[in-house]
């Protein structure tokens, strides 16, 4: 009894040593992977709001505040005043570096499109453009206008590449967005010998990208290193340089690359030529431009899952998978919307045996069979036609468009209000339910005759917009200015009644390539407005009604 009673603690101790030796084996750190730091290092820049823009930070090169002054601090360097010919991407973190460099009268590269053979393309802008000009030629829609290709056998030599980062550490390895399209580009161009030993290779980022080390052992062969780190704060140059790709890496290229790239199947099919032998990866393990092909139906989809925030894969994050694979994942999340019912439309008429439209009392109740559905909303009055208001200022709010139209007695059925473009949409209908006569679009034309808005901006008393930034404290004592704005007057009528076979002659008649599809647009300054002339309609790209072509 003595001996057991005695081995009895002697148990108790090796079982919470063994407990305890188990608990420090399993609570080792995940070693971390090029998408944990990425990840990290987004939430940080959200964390910190330093990034620009509503979805501009994940998973991408983030746009960050302050990138002008990063771009000034590397005017200012010696590399930049001897560069030349400085290549830059496309990224929106570099774009002050790249109107900087026009105004700096350097000749500024920038990468080609998808569907182009060349190299790059060069900006070009003319001697005498002025300092405006210059910044217009870096506009996207201008880029037929002031681009010119660079052929593989131009012969290029780049005195600067510029490129933008995630992560980037101290001594010099960088973490890009994790496809590995900046990484092939510079291997190109060291392949071309556009790059040379004398070229430097620099990064723009925030000073929060920057780390004072990365694990060495998640950079391969073909990964690019950086020489000079620019912060908004200071110029980081690495003391040591690291190896850069000594070129292309064919046996790590599918054929499906070569086919987004149709400057690296060029490429290929020259050095084939002269005789060297070339060998593509037959796997196709490139996962990064496997993407749901579907187009998003509209600009509020939402494109990461709760939890799970989309992600490009690239290849090294596809050779780390196994090491996150191992942990066990959250089960997902169960579908908000079951036994999701089809309506039948009056083609296929009523199969169901219940009135087509009709709600069945069966659907108040959700699955578990609590709680009701959200009442459906009241029937509006039908909108005959609508008012285009044009030539709004950033300066207006919507607020005092009311002001204005409850002085005047227009009261609107619904106002559709697109500021930032410029315009708004008033849509106007009888509320006794009959349709409007001309009368009723008389009168509303004449209460918006030499309509004008007077608006008084400084003094900080206007507060700004929804998700517009604070005004800056320098600006809180500005004077009080007021200023009238005149706006233009469009009428739009919308089609009191379809036909037969109206909806046909809408996709027919009424899209893009009908001359007369603009004609349903009438300015109303001051004068009356038209009758319809028939009742083809087509349905409009701007506010979505059908609209009558007068």
């Amino acid at each position: 009894m003595e001996n057991q009673s005695n081995e009895a603690p002697v148990a108790a101790a090796a079982a919470a040593e063994v407990s305890s030796t188990t608990s420090s084996l399993t609570a080792q750190p995940v070693e971390p992977t090029k998408r944990s730091l990425r990840v990290q290092t987004w939430k940080k820049i959200q964390e910190g709001k330093v990034g620009i823009g509503f979805n501009g930070i994940f998973n991408r090169i983030p746009a960050f505040v302050d990138a002008d002054k990063a771009a000034a601090l590397l005017t200012q360097e010696e590399e930049f005043k001897k560069a030349q010919h400085i290549k830059v991407t496309i990224d929106r973190a570099l774009h002050d570096f790249k109107e900087q460099s026009l105004l700096a009268d350097k000749s500024v590269y920038l990468p080609s499109t998808r569907d182009s053979s060349a190299l790059c393309l060069k900006v070009e802008v003319p001697a005498d453009a002025t300092d405006e000009q210059k910044k217009e030629s870096l506009r996207v829609q201008d880029i037929q206008k002031f681009r010119s290709e660079i052929g593989l056998d131009s012969k290029l030599k780049l005195d600067m590449v510029v490129i933008g980062s995630v992560v980037v550490s101290r001594d010099g390895y960088r973490i890009g967005r994790g496809n590995g399209f900046a990484d092939l580009d510079i291997g190109l161009l060291i392949e071309l010998g556009a790059i040379t030993p004398e070229t430097a290779i620099v990064t723009i980022v925030h000073d929060v990208q920057v780390v004072d080390t990365l694990p060495v052992n998640l950079f391969q062969k073909y990964d690019s290193p950086v020489d000079i780190i620019v912060t908004p704060t200071e110029v980081i140059r690495v003391s040591k340089r690291l190896p850069r790709p000594n070129g292309v890496f064919w046996e790590l290229l599918s054929e499906r690359r070569l086919k987004i790239l149709p400057v690296l199947q060029q490429l290929k099919e020259q050095l084939e030529k002269s005789g060297k032998t070339i060998t593509l990866k037959e796997e196709d393990t490139d996962v990064e431009q496997h993407q749901n092909s579907r187009r998003r139906r509209g600009p509020l989809r939402r494109r990461f899952q709760r939890g799970n925030p989309g992600r490009t894969t690239s290849q090294t994050d596809n050779e780390q998978q196994g090491q996150e694979n191992a942990q066990k994942r959250a089960p997902r999340r169960k579908g908000r919307f079951v036994n999701r019912r089809r309506r039948t439309n009056k083609s296929e008429g009523d199969q169901s045996g219940v009135e087509v439209g009709a709600k069945s009392e069966d659907r108040k109740f959700n699955e578990a069979g609590t709680g009701e559905r959200r009442p459906k909303r009241k029937n509006r009055p039908p909108r005959d036609f609508c008012v285009k208001l044009s030539n709004l200022t950033r300066d207006i709010r919507v607020k005092d468009l009311k002001t204005e139209l409850r002085k005047r007695e227009c009261n609107p059925l619904a106002i559709t209000w697109k500021g930032h473009f410029g315009k708004c949409f008033l849509h106007f209908g009888n509320r006794n339910g009959g349709p409007s006569t001309q009368e009723d679009v008389d009168k509303v034309l004449k209460s918006l005759n030499d309509l004008s808005l007077t608006i008084t901006t400084g003094g900080g008393e206007s507060a700004p917009a929804a998700g517009a930034e604070e005004p800056p404290a320098e600006n809180a004592n500005a004077p009080v200015q007021t200023k009238t704005i005149n706006l233009n007057v469009e009428l739009l009528k919308f089609g009191a009644k379809k036909n037969e076979g109206s909806a046909s002659n809408a996709g027919e008649e009424g899209g893009d390539n009908n001359p007369n599809a603009n004609a349903n647009l009438s300015p109303v300054n001051g004068a009356t407005a038209a009758g319809w002339r028939g009742q083809r309609c087509f349905s409009c790209r701007v506010c979505g009604h059908h609209h009558s072509i007068v």
